[in-house]
């Protein structure tokens, strides 16, 4: 009995090179698809983590909302809010690596980059909507490749709470 191998004649230098060739084309084509895969995973991670992050810190700020007393009255935009939101972003991984030196350059970052505001509704049903904003297009974690523009620029998390009478 013959196997394929006796029957075939022996391959060539010639066809060897050209066969690595390939192998480089084929390297190089299934390399860019599996590294395009990757970086949209760890993008999408990166600003999954983010917009969870901010809607917490939304969150916490609607908890501290009905944790105040129903007097004095709650303003607009109310302070002791504002510092519940920081401090909850304060705790999460939002703030660049260079901005992480001391706790105070941390919190002068988030004061400069994210926008926390609270809206009041008084009468019956009073209740605050608390609306954090955080501009991710000017502090991402990995860069914006051409042609996939799908990263928002902006994350925001929005949080209602009912206040005491």
């Amino acid at each position: 009995m013959n196997s394929i191998a006796q029957r075939l004649p022996p391959a060539s230098a010639a066809s060897r090179r050209l066969q690595r060739g390939v192998a480089a084309i084929e390297f190089a084509l299934i390399f860019s698809v599996l590294f395009l895969v990757l970086y949209g995973m760890a993008t999408f991670g990166a600003v999954f983590y983010f917009q969870q992050a901010v809607s917490r810190a939304a969150e916490d700020g609607a908890r501290a909302v009905s944790q105040l007393p129903a007097s004095p009255g709650l303003s607009e935009n109310d302070p002791r809010i504002v510092s519940a939101v920081r401090a909850s972003l304060l705790e999460a991984l939002v703030v660049p690596a260079s901005e992480t030196v001391t706790v105070d350059r941390r919190r002068s970052w988030i004061a400069t980059n994210v926008t926390a505001t609270i809206a009041v509704t008084e009468g019956t049903g009073a209740r605050a909507v608390v609306t954090v904003t955080y501009k991710y297009s000017a502090n991402r974690l990995l860069p914006k490749l051409p042609a996939f523009g799908w990263m928002p620029d902006e994350l925001i998390g929005r949080a209602i709470a009912m206040r005491q009478t």
